[in-house]
């Protein structure tokens, strides 16, 4: 398999797994009260619910949360690691290649995609293997936000990745079903 065919299993599985977590009615209950009550700050609880999912996942051989990475100082002085915040390994693929999520929420959509490139960012500064020698198989980000138009999201990250000089190959959003929310993924 090519590394772009690989790129885009993995793009299209992380999404079908985000895309399954929020069909639960437990998920979209949460999420209704959520916005309902105003929370803010709610993505350390989307980290361990989607981590819980992963562990029954048919798929998923394995999973961790906030992974440490070291930093490469010549891309990023400001801090030595970096952690993110889950990564998992899909059945019958290679023990120590993990496809690595950093996760954002925000009331605004825009906002939630400015603090995603930021996360991308972070990420890029990271050497390629973590404090326990898992290496990067791929890098996505996801982020939840109030429900925009596909075609708007999409060109807005797009934008944003060039102005930023951010590799973003696929972007994909969904609507998540009973909420006024999408999940979006690059």
């Amino acid at each position: 398999m090519s590394e772009l065919a690989r790129f885009e299993a993995d793009f299209d599985f992380t999404f079908d797994v985000l895309a399954s977590f929020f069909k639960r009615a437990k998920v979209q209950r949460a999420l209704q009260r959520i916005e309902d009550m105003e929370v803010t700050g709610w993505e350390k609880w989307w980290q361990i619910e989607l981590a819980l999912y992963m562990d029954e996942h048919p798929d998923v051989a394995e999973w961790d949360m906030e992974e440490p990475f070291f930093t490469d100082r010549r891309t990023n002085a400001q801090k030595d690691f970096a952690a993110v915040d889950l990564c998992f390994r899909r059945k019958k693929q290679s023990s120590d290649s993990l496809i690595f999520l950093e996760l954002k929420q925000d009331l605004d959509w825009r906002r939630c995609v400015n603090n995603m490139m930021r996360d991308a960012e972070k990420i890029y500064s990271c050497q390629s293997r973590s404090h326990s020698g898992a290496a990067i198989r791929n890098f996505f980000v996801a982020g939840v936000h109030p429900s925009e138009a596909k075609a708007e999201v999409r060109d807005y990250v797009l934008d944003r990745a060039e102005e930023l000089k951010i590799n973003v190959d696929l972007v994909d959003s969904k609507f998540i079903p009973n909420t006024n929310f999408s999940v979006t993924l690059f």
